[in-house]
């Protein structure tokens, strides 16, 4: 222990007159500063902490994405050449996105800020076993012209 503080040594406030001299922290000597700091934390009133707020499901942003997809889904369902299924030939249910939905298609859509989930070039109408089929058989699909590579 070679330090250039100087331990602060003297007679304790707590401990009897004759006591020898102790090194002191607070004017205390080690055992009754322990006890010292024991009652002041025990007096101290505990921080009250507030309730936190659950983090949200989703963000605001995707909230907002979301609620334009949906939009857009519902017209573009709604088309006339839509509505059949061209796997199947059954009635359409959902939109497979043929370059996924994640990122932009290309320097077009990056400037305009549309991403591949709201890009209806890269849509198509399909029932809901037609879209098991895609997803399920990927090279079967990029055949067909029913998916696109993501690259």
């Amino acid at each position: 222990m070679y330090s250039t503080i100087k331990v602060k040594t003297g007679k304790c406030i707590d401990c009897p007159r004759d006591a020898p001299y102790r090194p002191l922290i607070a004017k205390r000597c080690q055992s009754h500063y322990k006890v010292y700091r024991a009652k002041e934390n025990a007096e101290k009133n505990p921080k009250e902490t507030k309730a936190r707020k659950p983090l949200p499901k989703i963000s605001k942003k995707k909230a907002v994405q979301d609620a334009k997809y949906i939009a857009a889904k519902i017209q573009f369902m709604g088309k006339p050449e839509n509505e059949i299924c061209p796997v199947t030939g059954q009635q359409t249910t959902d939109v497979h996105h043929k370059k996924g939905r994640v990122g932009f298609a290309d320097q077009w859509a990056r400037i305009n800020n549309i991403t591949l989930l709201l890009d209806e070039r890269f849509w198509l109408a399909v029932s809901r076993d037609g879209h098991r089929q895609i997803e399920e058989n990927p090279s079967w699909a990029k055949e067909n012209g029913y998916s696109l590579n993501r690259l």
